[in-house]
Parts: structure tokens; sequence; C-alpha cells
């Protein structure tokens, strides 16, 4: 069995006077893909920003492979081995895809060489002086994301990658997805394309309300495909 990568435990998070996470339940285990799905509003981005720190409250138990990361502020989080992509991508327009790749640090072992990215991102190997400005939204979701891995982080976080993309462009980032899963990384992505998701994701954690209503895997997905239809209003 392999080991558990994230444990979130009990987890209550806060915007304000807003409650918004209650008491959210899940793991995830070394090389998996797992999704958050749900209607909008359910949770889903406000788990990916508890997990890095970036909820202006929160409370319960975030483990990195064994390691309490609950008070930790987000760089140290970062600096863990998390790697955060939000659903804006966070490029900076006035640089250059070079010069973007080369703001994070190498903070950990195992980040991937600059040859391993421009194998694994062609695109953005041919686009390298090219400045934010001039990316395509499919090419700003790949920089963002190589941003992420030149770090050394083994744990990916993604907000929406698919979200208006053309589907030729949808299908590289299933590509990509699926190369990083080969490699050994462990993604927890937040997805609202439900088939777009079961190409890429091992398991699928359904949120409504700020909680975990259910887990099910590619398996029992195919084998119930209406068991979503509750929760995402398909």
């Amino acid at each position: 069995m392999p080991e558990t990568v994230l444990s979130v435990t009990g987890l209550d998070g806060h915007y304000g006077e807003s409650h918004v996470l209650h008491g959210v339940d899940f793991s995830i285990r070394a090389g998996e893909v797992v999704t958050l799905v749900g209607r909008n509003g359910a949770g889903k981005t406000s788990t990916l920003r508890a997990i890095m720190g970036m909820l202006p409250r929160r409370s319960g138990s975030i483990e990195l492979r064994g390691r309490q990361l609950i008070s930790l502020p987000p760089h140290r989080i970062a600096r863990a081995g998390i790697g955060y992509v939000p659903d804006d991508r966070g490029i900076f327009a006035s640089l250059s895809v070079a010069e973007n790749l080369a703001l994070p640090p190498r903070a950990r072992a195992g980040a991937l060489s600059d040859g391993e990215i421009d194998a694994l991102f062609p695109r953005l190997k041919e686009r390298r002086a090219s400045p934010g400005t001039k990316l395509s939204g499919g090419e700003q979701q790949m920089l963002a994301i190589a941003r992420a891995l030149r770090t050394g982080a083994g744990l990916l976080l993604l907000d929406e990658p698919t979200e208006g993309l053309a589907p030729v462009i949808v299908r590289q980032i299933g590509a990509i997805l699926r190369d990083l899963k080969g490699r050994g990384h462990t993604v927890l992505l937040v997805e609202q394309n439900v088939h777009f998701a079961a190409t890429v994701a091992d398991r699928h954690i359904v949120m409504e309300n700020g909680r975990v209503v259910d887990t099910l895997d590619n398996a029992e997905l195919a084998a119930d495909p209406g068991r979503l239809d509750r929760f995402l209003g398909v």
C-alpha cells in the first residue's frame, strides 16, 4: 500500500464570519490523482486554499507525510513540498516565460530540470522569450504547472486547470497529468468537467456545502454514473 501523502482531518475554515468548511476529512496516497468535485460554492477552492495556509481562519489537521501543516504560513507549506496553481494561474504578465519559470527557487530535491520541463512542455520551450501577455490560456496553464514543478513539489494542488480551454488543450493538460502521475507525482485538483476528471483521476471526492459527502473511484463512477447527479445538478 503506497504511503499517505496528504491527510486532512476535521478541517474547518472561515472567511471572516462566514464558515465555509465543516469538518472536511480525506486522504491521498502517493502517486494518486484525486479530484474535488461539486457545485460552485461547495468548498472545493476553499479546501485548496486552506491546505496552502491561505484561508484567514482554519482549524483541524493537515498532515503532509506525517508533518503537521495547520499552523504554518504559505511559504513554509510550499517549501515542505506542495505546489499550488490557482484558478487565475498567477502568471506575471510583464515577465517572459523564462523569467516566470526562474522566479521560484528549486527548494527541494526532485525539482524538474530545465530539460525535463522542456520535454514535458515543448510549447513553453518554443515560447521562452514571450511575455506572459502573449500567451494563450492553455500556455499560461502549462507555465503555471511547470513553475510549480520547478520547485520540487511532490504534491500539486490544481484549481480548475481546464476551465475555459479549447478541447485540444484540455487533452494536452490531461496527457501532462498522466505523465506526472507516471513520474510519481501526487495531484489534487478541483475540476468541474467530470468527463475529463475520469480520464486522469483515480478517485473523486464529492463536496457539498463545505463538507465531504461522497468518495468514489472510476470503477464506481462507471458502474453508477447517476451517483453524482444529485450533487452536481447534471
